[in-house]
C-alpha cells in the first residue's frame, strides 16, 4: 500500500507541474496571430506567474513579457484596458526572466525585447506629455532610465533626463524636476534651455542667488547661444530697479544679436537713468528695427515730453521781470514737445487706447494750441472712462 500511495503521489505532483507548463504553452499559443485571444493568454500566463511550479521558471517569464508586450501594441479595442500599463508589466517580466535564465537561453531575444521596449516608453512618455498627461509621462521616462540602468544594457539616455525633467516640471515636482535639469547639465544635454529652467525652478522657490548663478553659468556654458539668459538676468534686474546690473549685461546681449529689436528697447530701459543719450540709441535702433514696436515709440516719447515738463516747471519759477529767461523756458519746453508728439503720435496710431499716450498728447496739443486734436484726444479719453 505505501508504494502505491507513493507512486500515486508522485504523479499528483507531477501532474501539477505538467498542467502549469501546460498554462505557459497555452499562453503561447493563445498570443499567435491565428488566435489573437490575448485575454486567455494573459489569463492563462498570470497563472503560471503565480504558482509555486512555474514561477521560478525564465520561460515563464520571458512568456509573461511577451503577452504583455503584445496587450500593449495590439490595436484591438477588446484587449486595450486588460491591464492599465501592460508595456510596465512587460518590462518587469523580461528583468525577472533575465535574472532567473541562468542558461542564458532566452537571453539575445530578451535584451532585443527590452531595446523595443526603451524606444516604446520614449514614445509612450512623449505621447503622454503631449496629453497633459505628465506624472504618467515623468513614470514613461523614468523606466527609460532605469532600463537603462540595468547592468547588461548600460546605456545613459540623455534624451529621457533632460524629457523626465520637464514631465516632473509640469507635473509640480520641483525637487525631482531639478534633480533631472542638473543632470542634464551634467550630460551636456539641452543647451542653454536647460540653464533658464533650472533658474526658473530656483525663482519659484524663492532663490534668486542661484537663479542668477545658474544664467551667468548658462551664458559661460554656452556663449554663442544664450541671448535669452542675458534677457532674463536683464529684465529681473530691470525688475528691481538695478539699472546698473542691468546695463552691465545689455551690452553683451545686444552684440550677440544686434538684429533684435526688442533687445534694443530694454537697451534703452536699462540706461534712462544713468545715460539718456545711450536710451534714446537703444529706442531708435528698436524703431529701425521694427517701425511698428509700440514701445521704443512710448518710451522716446516720455522721454522728450518730461524734459518738457521740467522745463515747463522751470519756467513757471522764473520771475516775471526776467522776461529772456522765461522766453527761453518756454521755447525749449515746446522744442522738447515737439521732439515727443511724433513718437506719441506714432504710438497712438499703433494702440489708440493706451491712456498714458493720450493724457501726454492732450497736454501736448494744449501747449501748442492745436485745438482740433486737442478735442478728439479729449473725446477719446472720456469714451475710454
Amino acid at each position: 500500500m505505501k508504494k502505491i500511495a507513493l507512486t500515486l503521489s508522485l504523479f499528483l505532483v507531477f501532474g501539477m507541474a505538467f498542467g502549469q507548463s501546460n498554462k505557459v504553452v497555452s499562453a503561447w499559443n493563445y498570443m499567435k496571430p491565428e488566435y489573437n485571444e490575448l485575454d486567455k493568454a494573459k489569463e492563462a500566463i498570470d497563472l503560471a506567474a503565480q504558482h509555486p511550479k512555474t514561477q521560478g521558471q525564465a520561460k515563464t517569464w520571458y512568456y509573461r513579457g511577451l503577452v504583455y508586450h503584445k496587450l500593449f501594441q495590439t490595436k484591438d479595442e477588446k484587449f486595450k484596458n486588460l491591464d492599465s500599463n501592460p508595456l510596465k508589466e512587460a518590462f518587469l517580466s523580461y528583468v525577472k526572466a533575465k535574472d532567473l535564465d541562468v542558461k542564458k537561453r532566452y537571453e539575445k531575444d530578451i535584451l532585443f525585447k527590452l531595446t523595443v521596449a526603451g524606444t516604446e516608453f520614449f514614445n509612450k512618455g512623449s505621447m503622454e506629455y503631449e496629453q497633459k498627461k505628465f506624472e504618467e509621462s515623468l513614470e514613461s521616462f523614468e523606466t527609460v532610465l532605469e532600463l537603462g540602468r540595468l547592468p547588461y544594457i548600460n546605456q545613459v539616455d540623455t534624451g529621457a533626463f533632460f524629457n523626465a525633467a520637464i514631465a516632473a516640471d509640469q507635473a509640480g515636482l520641483t525637487q525631482k524636476a531639478l534633480s533631472y535639469y542638473e543632470k542634464s547639465v551634467e550630460l551636456k544635454y539641452g543647451g542653454s534651455d536647460v540653464y533658464h529652467y533650472i533658474a526658473s525652478l530656483y525663482l519659484s522657490l524663492g532663490d534668486t542667488v542661484k537663479a542668477i548663478t545658474t544664467y551667468t553659468d548658462g551664458i559661460a556654458a554656452y556663449p554663442d547661444n544664450s541671448i535669452y539668459l542675458y534677457i532674463q538676468l536683464i529684465n529681473h534686474y530691470l525688475g528691481e530697479k538695478e539699472l546698473d546690473k542691468a546695463a552691465e549685461f545689455i551690452r553683451p546681449a545686444v552684440e550677440k544679436d544686434p538684429e533684435n529689436f526688442s533687445l534694443w528697447n530694454v537697451y534703452g530701459l536699462a540706461f534712462e537713468d544713468s545715460n539718456l543719450d545711450e536710451a534714446i540709441i537703444g529706442y531708435t535702433k528698436a524703431i529701425e528695427l521694427n517701425p511698428e514696436f509700440f514701445d521704443p515709440y512710448y518710451n522716446l516719447g516720455t522721454i522728450y515730453f518730461n524734459q518738457g515738463v521740467e522745463a515747463n516747471n522751470e519756467a513757471m519759477n522764473i520771475p516775471l521781470s526776467d522776461e529772456e529767461g522765461y522766453k527761453a523756458a518756454i521755447e525749449k519746453r515746446d522744442k522738447l514737445f515737439d521732439q515727443a508728439l511724433p513718437h506719441y503720435e506714432k504710438a497712438h496710431e499703433i494702440d489708440g487706447n493706451y491712456g498714458d499716450v493720450l493724457v501726454a498728447l492732450k497736454e501736448i496739443y494744449y501747449r501748442k494750441q492745436m485745438n482740433d486734436k486737442l478735442e478728439e484726444v479729449t473725446k477719446k479719453i472720456n469714451d475710454l472712462k
